[in-house]
């Protein structure tokens, strides 16, 4: 099933889509949908952190997402992946509205994506199997063995066939990260949703884990949104986008990205 998604034209994951429709070089341009915007408070401590977002990401693409903090990189983040209820505009996830959603459509669209954050977030009472295994436990779909052995086959892929059974305070960071990014993506998530994943990392750690999430989301063919202060990782985008103020600045293709 998530083989057949991920060839999907519906997987075209729209933030705020604008339809753009010229009908001539001097005119504006008219848009399809509204713009998202997003505040934190109420009254008069109400303050906008999203202004007028105009995004739209193609199914198998890695974006990276850049700029500094309190720009609304993770915010934005957490829209999409259901994290949080979108306010105002349009959110268009794998085809759902997600703009207004009520909490059971947004745990349907939570449970569409893979997670990996700055702090790996394992448990430190389970085992790398084990904390690899809860990121199928949650759709609760496959009897246990089918699980464990999925999970087992995700832990030798990402080079960790000797520490199945270790404990995270026996893992090196680089390590916990790996079993993180196996944790995100063993139920093959049609969309991989990352946070600073290599900033506690030295650097080549931090190259050895996006090498790696490239490797893997490009083997399952699912869309990956990194935000990242890390310029020696920009490399490995089919885009990159900046933002600053709550604003998309940029959007850049990258040299040698086919889209």
């Amino acid at each position: 099933m998530r083989s057949q998604l991920a060839n999907s034209s519906r997987l075209t994951l729209r933030i705020c889509f604008k339809g753009l429709l010229w009908t001539g070089s001097d005119e504006r341009p008219r848009y399809l949908h509204p713009p998202l915007d997003h505040h934190f408070g109420q009254g008069r401590l109400r303050k906008q952190v999203l202004f007028d977002i105009q995004l739209e990401i193609a199914a198998g693409e890695i974006v990276l997402m850049t700029g500094p903090s309190g720009s609304g990189k993770t915010t934005l983040l957490t829209l999409v992946g259901g994290l949080r209820a979108a306010q105002q505009g349009s959110l268009k996830i794998l085809g759902q509205e997600l703009a207004g959603a009520k909490e059971q459509a947004l745990v349907q669209a939570r449970r569409q994506n893979g997670y990996i954050f700055q702090a790996h977030n394992l448990h430190r009472s389970l085992t790398a199997l084990q904390n690899v295994k809860m990121g199928l436990e949650v759709t609760g779909t496959q009897p246990l063995q089918a699980m464990v052995e999925q999970a087992t086959k995700i832990l030798h892929q990402v080079g960790l066939a000797d520490h199945i059974h270790y404990y995270p305070d026996d893992l090196s960071g680089g390590q916990k990260q790996r079993v993180a990014i196996a944790r995100a993506l063993v139920s093959h998530p049609a969309i991989v949703l990352a946070d600073e994943p290599t900033a506690a990392l030295d650097s080549q750690s931090g190259r050895d884990v996006v090498t790696l999430m490239q490797t893997l989301a490009k083997e399952q063919g699912c869309t990956i949104l990194l935000v990242t202060h890390d310029n020696r990782i920009l490399d490995i985008a089919d885009r990159i986008v900046h933002m600053e103020d709550g604003c998309l600045k940029n959007n850049i293709l990258t040299i040698g990205s086919k889209r």
